[in-house]
This record gives C-alpha cells, structure tokens and sequence, in this order.
C-alpha cells in the first residue's frame, strides 16, 4: 500500500468469512447454564480458551432471559460472548447494551461440536473419506472416526474428528483431531499452512506453529502439541 493512501485513509473496509461456536440456550436457569458450561470447557480445555462464542436464543425466545449473566457465565470460563441469533425483538433490543452483535443467522447452518457421547467406547467406526477440496467456509465433521481428505483445505475451513485426521494436501484453515478427549488422535498432512491445529482440546496457533518443510503429523505429548516431520 503506497504512502499516499496510508496517509489520507484510516481504513478499508473488507469481507472475510470467520467460523464461530455457537452456543445454543436451551434452559434459562444460570447454575446448570454455568455448570454445562464448566463441564464443556473441561472436554477441550483449551479449545475454548478466548473463544468467541454467539448465543442462539431461537429455543428460549419466548422466555424472559437475563443476557447479562448469561455473558458472565461464559466470560468467567474463558469465553468471549460476541453476538446473538434467534432472539426476540427485545432481546434483540438489549443485546447491543451488552455489547452483543445481532445476527440473522440461522440455527440449522450451525454444525455440533462437542455432543455427550453415548457411551464410554472409545473404538473408532470406518473412516470418513472426502475426496473434494474442503473450501474456505466448510466445515466437516468425522464424529466416531477418523477423517481423510485426499485434497488441500482452504484458509477458513475446518475439520473437526472425534479420531485421526489425514490431509493429503495443503492443511489450511483449521483442524481439531481427538474432539471426545482422545489425546492419541493425530493430525497428518502434506503440508502445515494451518491457522489452529489442536489434539483433544490442546492447541497451538499459527503464530507458534513452527514451520515444517513437507509432509508431518502432529500429536501429543505431555499435554503439549509435538510437530515432527515424516
């Protein structure tokens, strides 16, 4: 950008995609709100660490809901409330005094996360195969398997696996293995470009991603994230 322009303008204005965890209120009351909450966080610890998370009033909009404690709640566990959806008008009307966004997204583009798992097993079910470029904005979603993508991943992209993921391209974007607490799960990939890698809950950035040349995998140790090449 020449100096000119940095000189007479204070910004640009800009479209970019973000992927966000949505946080879907089902009961009102603040003590199990808070205690799912802590119950979530303690699944993937780190996973949920500075988090912006939106709210998803569409269940409980015809209930009187005190956003207030609700944004609390999430702050205390380490989570940044930034916005709304699904609500009524004056909830819609009071989220801004806490600093809340409004959004018109709705609630079936929303993609699960973290579920209960049904049972204790940690055995893995048939890996789930995708053959496709995973484009900026995708989310995919292995849950009881492992996850092969035979192509690249897009920057804003994310791969979520309750087992191993294996990138047989570029890995971009994001990709989280061991989502039920499985700290063997590893991440495999042709090429670490990602924005967040993260192992049962533990993550790293990519600004403290070393850089690899070629093909690694990515696991833990310790409850620290080890990049080794292959």
């Amino acid at each position: 950008m020449s100096d000119n322009i940095t000189k007479t303008q204070a910004f640009k204005l800009k479209g970019r995609l973000y992927t966000f965890t949505v946080l879907q209120v089902l009961n009102i009351d603040k003590h199990l709100f808070s205690q799912q909450i802590a119950e979530t966080v303690v699944k993937a610890p780190k996973l949920f660490e500075r988090t912006p998370v939106v709210f998803d009033l569409s269940f409980v909009n015809h209930l009187e809901i005190d956003l207030q404690d609700l944004c609390q709640i999430a702050r205390d566990h380490g989570m940044i409330p930034v916005a709304i959806q699904g609500g009524n008008a004056l909830q819609n009307t009071v989220a801004p005094c806490q600093g809340l966004a409004v959004l018109n997204a709705s609630a079936s583009q929303d993609k699960p996360i973290i579920e209960r798992p049904e049972s204790t097993s940690m055995e893995l079910a048939k890996a789930k195969l995708i053959t496709a470029h995973i484009r900026s904005g995708q989310q995919v979603v292995a849950k009881g398997a492992d996850l092969i993508i035979t192509a690249s991943v897009s920057h804003g992209a994310e791969l979520l696996s309750d087992g191993n993921i294996h990138v047989y391209g570029a890995l971009r974007g994001r990709a989280l293995a061991g989502m039920n607490g499985d700290k063997e799960a590893r991440i495999f990939c042709q090429s670490l470009e990602a924005e967040l890698i993260s192992i049962a809950g533990f993550y790293r950035l990519s600004d403290t991603i070393e850089l690899v040349n070629g093909p690694c995998q990515i696991y833990l140790v310790d409850e620290h994230i080890v990049i080794e090449p292959l």
